[in-house]
């Protein structure tokens, strides 16, 4: 922030990309397709910013030279958003910039209808080991305002678990078993506040969780 010379104060920030740093997040985005439906959209706002063409043609270029194989697509974020509510099955994974992306993933959550059904992982590169390093946690973080209270719908964090099995150890079966026994116990009407709707039937935390234990061992047998 600034003071100009007749008083005023001016506010600004830009935003900056080099080619190794696009294409360092673009090779998380196009691995991770292709473990899905091996469709990459890239958004950006290459029509107004510099750093968005230079995105745009950095990802394209990758994408060309590395993974042939995976369906690109590019779409500026303000489009990005508007599809996303009208036709978000449309999409497998989208890669963007950190504003960008802060913006859309808020947005695409409440497609579930709470911030408390997503899970997120923040996904490095890989390393020399073959490893990728990851933090996994629900998008909402500790949500400090509801600690404590039992009221915290306890799926985010279950299905950010599921994300650490099938991304850090390959475990595709079990994590989709978890997914399935959380869609099993929102099937069978049972709710957290965050979700509640008439007909359902509202409980906290704990008994959200445990009906998810419980089905899990259901599955398993």
């Amino acid at each position: 922030m600034e003071t100009l010379p007749d008083g005023q104060q001016r506010g600004f920030n830009t935003e900056s990309y080099s080619t190794h740093e696009i294409e360092r997040v673009a090779r998380v985005a196009f691995d991770l397709a292709r473990h899905r439906q091996n469709r990459v959209c890239s958004v950006e706002k290459a029509n107004v910013m510099e750093s968005g063409l230079l995105w745009r043609q950095v990802v394209t270029a990758l994408a060309a030279r590395e993974y042939p194989d995976v369906d690109l697509s590019h779409m500026y974020a303000d489009t990005c958003a508007m599809q996303l509510v009208r036709n978000p099955r449309q999409f497998d994974v989208i890669v963007t910039g950190n504003l960008f992306g802060d913006l859309l993933s808020d947005l695409a959550s409440m497609l579930t209808g709470s911030l408390g059904m997503l899970p997120s992982a923040t996904l490095g590169a890989v390393d020399a080991t073959g490893k990728r390093p990851a933090l996994y946690e629900p998008i909402h973080g500790s949500a400090p305002d509801i600690a404590g209270k039992g009221v915290a719908n306890p799926m985010a964090q279950m299905l950010s678990f599921a994300m650490l099995l099938r991304y850090s150890f390959g475990l595709e079966a079990e994590a989709a078993l978890i997914e399935r026994a959380c869609t099993n116990v929102l099937a069978s009407g049972l709710r957290t506040a965050d979700l509640m709707s008439q007909g359902t039937a509202k409980v906290g935390t704990h008994v959200m969780g445990d009906a998810v234990l419980r089905e899990l061992d259901k599955l398993n047998g």
